[in-house]
């Protein structure tokens, strides 16, 4: 099955639109038609962005099950010296076509660490009181001194276009274009040094789960005239919580910090809730739950 048709098939399972797989990945809904239409696979340069939208892996997206003639065949094309003999006996085309089958595996293989570097290990637990904690289980942005920001704000761009719903009240809470910048660059988070600004920066890895389990709703107007277009009708706080690790010497985890947060979501001109900011990053200090 060619790339462009597991496409097409994994948009039927998942019962999603050409367009919503357009916004999903900022490739044009006529570009996606005219995979199918002219029979043509994507850019390797795009590929990233699909396996995210559909939520594939590049092996699924790629390759297809390998009988036993294809696995012998394989087997002996890993074969070093045979390699190097069938390049130096083939002819121009065939060296040409070669050496663009190995650019193809480069690309596969940055695409698969890029894969892997924004793979988000993050669930949702329960204390002993009923309420949700969120549980960050990596460390991704660390800092003997102090946080890279820059690089914070960069891995928040992959959630802009994304909405979350609220489950204890039902708001849709989307991600616009500004929260990379405030999120990263607000007054409040140049003021937070330590251990709660490696809290904030490790924060943004939960993000669709801390909007999730959020709770407490309450509401303010907006009085920056700054702010009288994207927050014309007020301002919307609550409370979220989640747990960041906490390595011992050995390098292994002995425990997870529990941590409340206020998260600050606008009341646009269109309508929306946006995220805009995440505040008040503080330590609780009931017991950690025990890894």
């Amino acid at each position: 099955m060619n790339i462009y048709e597991k496409i097409f098939a994994r948009l039927e399972e998942l019962h999603m639109s050409q367009l919503e797989l357009s916004r999903r990945t900022g490739i044009a809904t006529s570009t996606i038609s005219d995979w199918r239409k002219k029979q043509i696979n994507p850019q390797a340069d795009k590929l990233v962005a699909i396996c995210k939208a559909l939520d594939m892996s590049l092996v699924d997206l790629l390759c297809d099950d390998e009988n036993d003639a294809e696995r012998m065949a394989m087997d002996r094309f890993i074969d070093e010296k045979y390699i190097l003999e069938l390049f130096k006996t083939s002819d121009y085309e065939s060296k040409k076509r070669m050496v663009s089958y190995f650019d193809l595996v480069r690309i596969c293989r940055e695409i698969n660490d890029d894969l892997k570097k924004t793979k988000r290990e993050v669930s949702v637990i329960q204390d002993v009181d009923g309420n949700n904690i969120v549980v960050i289980h990596d460390i991704r942005f660390k800092g003997k001194r102090s946080i890279n920001w820059k690089e914070v704000r960069e891995y928040l761009k992959e959630f802009v276009g994304e909405f979350y719903t609220i489950t204890a009240t039902g708001d849709a809470i989307y991600i616009g274009a500004d929260l990379p910048n405030e999120y990263s660059g607000s007054q409040y988070t140049h003021s937070i040094k330590g251990a709660n600004a490696k809290a904030k920066a490790n924060a943004a890895q939960g993000i669709p789960e801390l909007i999730e389990i959020a709770v407490g709703k309450h509401f303010r107007e907006n009085n920056a005239d700054k702010h009288w277009r994207n927050a014309k009708y007020g301002w919307y706080r609550y409370d979220s919580r989640f747990a960041l690790p906490v390595y011992g010497k050995d390098g292994e985890i002995e425990r997870y910090n529990v941590f409340h947060a206020s998260l600050i979501v606008r009341h646009s001109e269109d309508e929306k809730l946006y995220l805009y900011d995440i505040l008040d990053i503080k330590k609780e200090t009931s017991t950690p739950i025990e890894s």
